[in-house]
């Protein structure tokens, strides 16, 4: 609690300066969230807006997960024992992986079921997909999304065995 007048918490009564203000002696203990103190303070915010991926997410590292989902998709492309119609299928499904990791709203079933495709049709290749669900790019863009598509992320993330990239 803090007081220019001497009557909160703080005990310090207020003292004027050169120009006529108060300065504050402010003492903040066991406090959680925001704190505001002095006069005629403006504060503007919300409590649990999810901001816009774009506004979450430097352009610059969507550039760098892509490059990663181009890499992924050399290797599919490279992969020795599999035929051009598995690798063609693999390819659609690792589009269908990005567009639902990099959309305004990520779609987690479709990461579910895309990683699940490869782990039945193209296990060589689930390691390569697994690591781009992983990679901190597509967990900031799904915690972007809201509480709602985290809580389905932190699922998929954990069904995977292994610690959620959104867990702080």
């Amino acid at each position: 609690m803090a007081s220019h007048d001497g009557t909160g918490d703080a005990g310090e009564a207020g003292q004027a300066d050169e120009k006529g203000g108060t300065t504050y002696k402010v003492t903040v203990r066991n406090v959680t969230g925001h704190t505001t103190t002095g006069s005629r303070n403006t504060v503007v915010g919300s409590v649990n807006a999810p901001a816009e991926p774009a506004a979450r997410v430097a352009e610059a590292q969507l550039e760098e997960l892509r490059g990663e989902f181009a890499r992924v998709r050399e290797f599919i492309e490279g992969l020795d024992g599999a035929g051009e119609r598995e690798k063609g299928a693999a390819v659609d499904r690792l589009e269908e992986l990005e567009a639902a990791v990099t959309d305004d709203e990520p779609d987690v079933r479709t990461m579910g079921r895309v990683r699940a495709w490869f782990a039945e049709k193209l296990p060589a290749a689930l390691g390569a997909v697994t690591a781009l669900l992983l990679h901190p790019t597509a967990a900031l863009l799904v915690q972007a999304a809201g509480e709602d598509v985290a809580a389905g992320f932190d699922g998929l993330i954990q069904s995977v065995g292994v610690s959620s990239p959104s867990e702080g």
